[in-house]
This record gives structure tokens, C-alpha cells and sequence, in this order.
């Protein structure tokens, strides 16, 4: 019996470690970080190929689909979507719907079935022309498969703003929690354990004696390939740096797998290895490989790291209440689409109808929303809404609208007071809204 207790003991303790490390839970933040990276990554790398579509994967370009049949016919799992294209057209439309797929990643927009669609067509690519293929693609396609099967697009996506605008639309004052699940911590540790294989088995390999007698990046910038008259000079004046930047590599590489887990030590080697990452795209013009890495390396950023950059983000820009007609049931949807974005709960909501603001008279409210600033000023319409897109991050992308030299003014201002003036008129042509019964605070 008592062995029986100590093999049990054992055993609990091996199944508490196993989810210790694979099955906390945890928010899907920095698997949302790949995923944007990774989405504009190819969306990029794969839009600069348009107008070479017909040369790189085309019948008539580098490789014909009938001398691929011939090296491929042995292996029936290498497949590939463009195998089934033949028509010029039908390879336009692949390439653009790809691309809008990425996008849609990019983005969050209808993340499930698109993550997938992604990684079909990348593959297929690959396949299509493997001329092409090369150590980035393979990395690439790993990391796309772990975030098929990870609940992303619960963050910083298309897809959290539609589902906090559909609950701010019933109460303005309503909040989603973060969502967060053992599956999240599993699928983030499969990236991390990921990286640091990579990152090991790339030390490994450097066992040349350039690399052991320090000599390495001199060769590299030797090769017609990464060849440069400017840096070459610069480490024949100061060989030093040929040895600091060899060893440096390897010590990043070598330590990484080691040393990330820790908590002490993981900002000092996941900053080295985007330092690392930066210089490869910079000095060697390997951007689309940096970046994909870079990306990747996101997994092992901390949620508390992005939850104290928030913090002190919203400490810094100060409270803000956005003061709103409750009867309009326009102006309800147009605040619940605009809060929508705000992810760090920066704006708070007044409906004057019900609670009036001791700052701004009634008067001035029936013609325009408002916004108070901590300092007790209030701004009305456009202006209110051109101070918020400069200082809440999921309002960025409108700063364009908002600040164009002149034009914002000239064309936005008219427009704001049109909207209001005919907001009754707008608001004819939705559907009842429900009266939000909020809360005062934050939403």
C-alpha cells in the first residue's frame, strides 16, 4: 500500500506539473499579436508577386505543373488548390482572394474560418512552385497551423469590437471580460516551445570555425549575396565588432532556449532576440524572415506586461466622459460602435436625458455631444471626437480622417453639424433601439 501511495503521490504530481506548463489558463493577447503579424507579413510579402503571378506559379512560368507531377507523383499528401487552376483568371482571383484572406487575419475579421482558409492557400503556394520554398515558409506554415487551432480573434480583432458593440447597444455601460482558456495557454506555450527549438537547432548548426573563431559575419558580408562596401569597411576598421556580433549570435541563440522561461531573465533574451531579428532585416535584407521570427517571438510576451502598459497609457491621458442624447437612438448605435474599439475602458458615458452634466447646459447638449476633460474643459462634436482617436489606441486607424492639414476641419466639422441636426431624421430610419439603462463609471 504504501508503494501504491507513493507511485500515486508521483503520479499527481507529474499531472499537476504537465498543466502547470501546458494547461494555464491564459487570454489569447500575444497569440493576437502573431496573428496580426503574420496576416500582414504575407499580405505584404505575397502582394509585392502580383505582377508576377503567371511567372511564379502559372503553366506557362518557372515551373510547369507538369514537371512538378513528375517529382511529386510519389508522395500523395503533397497537394496543392493551385494544382486545379489552369486559366490565368482562375490564378488572379486565387491570388486575390488570398490576400484578402490575409487581410481579414490581419484585421481579426471572421477569424475562425479564415485562419484556415490562410493556411490552405499558403501551403498551396509552397507547393504550387517549391523553387520558392525556403526555411521562412516552413516556420510560417507551423505557426499558421498553431493558430488554427487556438481560439484567437477574442483580442484586438474585428471580431471583439462586433461582440462588444453588440452588447453596448443593449447598455452602454456593459463590458465583455477578457476571455482567456487552458487551450490559450496551451496553444501559446506550443509557439514558445516552437521558437526556442528553432532558435536552438539555428545555434547548433553554426558549428563552422568561422563561427568558432568569430570570423562568421565577415564571411557573410563577403558573399555576392549580402556584399557591402559601407559595413565591410567599417569592420576592417574595427575587426571587434566582427567577433562582438559572431559571438553575440550565438550567445542569443544558445541562451535563448534556456533562459526565456524565467521570469528575470525573459525581457533581457526576448529583447536580444528582436534585436537580433532587426538586424538580420536591416544589415541583410532579410525582412520578410524577420519579421515572420519577430512575430513568432510575441508568444512570450507577458499579459501583466500589456496589462501595466494600459494602465499606465490611461493614467497618462487622464479621464474622459463623453456626454450623449439618450433618446436618440442614432446617437446610441454611433457611441456604441465608437466605444466599441476603446479595449482600455479610457471613456466614460453621461446620458444628460437621465443625468444631466453640472459642465455643460442641456441646451448645448441638444445640438452636439460633448466631451469633459480632466481639466474641465468640454468639447464639443467633431472636436470631442478628433481629441479621442489621437489618444485611445483602438481609435488610431480614424486619426487620417481627423487630422488632415485643413481638409479634416473644412469637411468634418459641416458634416458633424449636418448629422446632428438630422439625427432625428436618422434616426427614423433604424430600428427602436432598447434604452440603455447604464451605470455611471467606466464602460
Amino acid at each position: 500500500m504504501s508503494a501504491m501511495r507513493i507511485a500515486s503521490s508521483i503520479a499527481s504530481k507529474l499531472a499537476e506539473a504537465w498543466r502547470l506548463i501546458w494547461f494555464q489558463p491564459a487570454p489569447t493577447t500575444p497569440l493576437e499579436f502573431a496573428r496580426i503579424g503574420l496576416g500582414a507579413a504575407m499580405f505584404c510579402h505575397y502582394a509585392l508577386a502580383t505582377p508576377h503571378l503567371a511567372e511564379f506559379w502559372g503553366d506557362a512560368g518557372w515551373m510547369p505543373r507538369a514537371l512538378l507531377a513528375t517529382e511529386t507523383a510519389s508522395d500523395p499528401l503533397y497537394q496543392s488548390l493551385l494544382f486545379f487552376v489552369s486559366a490565368p483568371w482562375q490564378l488572379t482571383a486565387f491570388h486575390f482572394v488570398f490576400l484578402a484572406c490575409c487581410l481579414a487575419l490581419m484585421l481579426g475579421w471572421r477569424t475562425p474560418p479564415v485562419k484556415w482558409l490562410v493556411l490552405i492557400a499558403q501551403i498551396s503556394l509552397d507547393h504550387r512552385n517549391p523553387m520558392f520554398l525556403y526555411g521562412v515558409d516552413k516556420i510560417l506554415a507551423a505557426l499558421l497551423f498553431i493558430l488554427c487551432l487556438a481560439p484567437i480573434g477574442r483580442a484586438l480583432s474585428l471580431d471583439r469590437v462586433r461582440a462588444v458593440r453588440a452588447a453596448k447597444r443593449a447598455d452602454l455601460a456593459a463590458t465583455l471580460p477578457p476571455f482567456q482558456s487552458e487551450w490559450t495557454g496551451a496553444c501559446t506555450r506550443l509557439m514558445q516551445v516552437q521558437m526556442a527549438v528553432l532558435f536552438f537547432y539555428s545555434a547548433v548548426a553554426k558549428a563552422g570555425e568561422d563561427w568558432r573563431y568569430g570570423d562568421a559575419v565577415w564571411a557573410v558580408f563577403t558573399t555576392d549575396e549580402h556584399f557591402s562596401p559601407f559595413i565591410l569597411g567599417i569592420f576592417a576598421s574595427h575587426y571587434w565588432l566582427v567577433n562582438l556580433a559572431t559571438y553575440g549570435t550565438l550567445f542569443i541563440e544558445l541562451a535563448f532556449p534556456f533562459l526565456v522561461w524565467q521570469r528575470v531573465t525573459r525581457p533581457f533574451l526576448l529583447a536580444g532576440a528582436m534585436f537580433l531579428h532587426l538586424q538580420f532585416a536591416i544589415l541583410m535584407g532579410l525582412f520578410y524572415f524577420s519579421f515572420v521570427m519577430m512575430t513568432g517571438h510575441m508568444s512570450f510576451v507577458r499579459p501583466e506586461w500589456l496589462a501595466h502598459l494600459g494602465a499606465w497609457w490611461k493614467r497618462a491621458r487622464g479621464d474622459m466622459e463623453m456626454i450623449y442624447d439618450g433618446r436618440c437612438s442614432f446617437c446610441i448605435r454611433s457611441m456604441a460602435w465608437f466605444l466599441a474599439f476603446d479595449g482600455l475602458s479610457q471613456i466614460r458615458v453621461r446620458d444628460f436625458r437621465r443625468n444631466p452634466s453640472p459642465l455643460v447646459a442641456d441646451a448645448q447638449l441638444e445640438k452636439a455631444l460633448y466631451l469633459v476633460l480632466p481639466d474641465g474643459r468640454a468639447l464639443p462634436g467633431f472636436e470631442a471626437y478628433r481629441y479621442v482617436v489621437l489618444r485611445v489606441p483602438g481609435l488610431w486607424w480614424q486619426v487620417p480622417f481627423f487630422y488632415v492639414p485643413v481638409a479634416s476641419r473644412l469637411i468634418g466639422v459641416p458634416l458633424y453639424n449636418w448629422i446632428a441636426a438630422n439625427r432625428g431624421k436618422l434616426s427614423s430610419f433604424l430600428r427602436a433601439a432598447p434604452q440603455p439603462q447604464h451605470q455611471e463609471g467606466a464602460t
